[in-house]
């Protein structure tokens, strides 16, 4: 139901359980928002994903002589924290390149978490 006072709600309610306003469902007190996150917490996000790529790549280094490929694994965390470091990385780039590093890091439970943890944020952010 909508209102054209200045302090009714421009959103759908249904029984007072259901709210939607614009993108925002809301049930009850949980909300959720559908379609692209805003522009403020996309950037967020990525800064907070760039800072985990970071982790990683110290990650890999340190634990560098524990795995069989460990030069080809930091090479990658390498090239996952470049690619991220530009303005619209590349989604096929970043999963191809976490592809490989997954394999690879999961004798080491942390980073493998870690690992599928970026994965997880780049296939929702891209």
């Amino acid at each position: 139901m909508t209102g054209t006072g200045a302090g009714d709600n421009s959103g759908i309610q249904a029984g007072g359980d259901i709210r939607i306003d614009g993108s925002a469902v809301a049930v009850n007190r949980s909300t959720a928002t559908t379609g692209a996150p805003a522009a403020a917490d996309r950037e967020a996000a990525v800064a907070e994903l760039r800072a985990a790529a970071r982790l990683l790549l110290e990650q890999v280094r340190s634990h560098q002589d524990e795995y069989e490929d460990g030069q080809e694994l930091v090479d990658a965390a390498e090239r996952v924290e470049a690619e991220l470091a530009e303005d619209e990385p590349r989604r096929g780039v970043l999963l191809r390149w976490l592809g490989f590093l997954a394999p690879g890091v999961a004798a080491t439970a942390a980073v493998a978490g870690d690992v599928a943890a970026i994965q997880d944020s780049v296939t929702s952010l891209f």
